[in-house]
């Protein structure tokens, strides 16, 4: 299942459970639980998404030339 077919399961679910006839305690620990799962499921978007913003600065490092270094001797 994609992270996407989650965010919309996840939403349906918060639909179906804020509009049904759940006893308050019950329902309360569902939305706590989906809200939950948009959380993690969020956080690892953010995750994959970080590793490639680290590849693309490691290229962007390579691209931009280096300024020449201090070359004085000292003793």
């Amino acid at each position: 299942m994609s992270k996407h077919t989650a965010i919309i399961f996840l939403g349906i679910l918060v639909i179906v459970v804020a509009a049904s006839g759940f006893p308050p305690f019950l329902r309360t620990t569902l939305l706590v639980l989906s809200g939950l799962g948009v959380v993690v499921i969020g956080y690892l978007s953010s995750v994959t998404y970080c590793s490639n913003c680290k590849k693309l600065i490691d290229e962007a490092d390579q691209a931009l030339p280096l300024p020449p270094e201090d070359t004085t001797i000292t003793s």
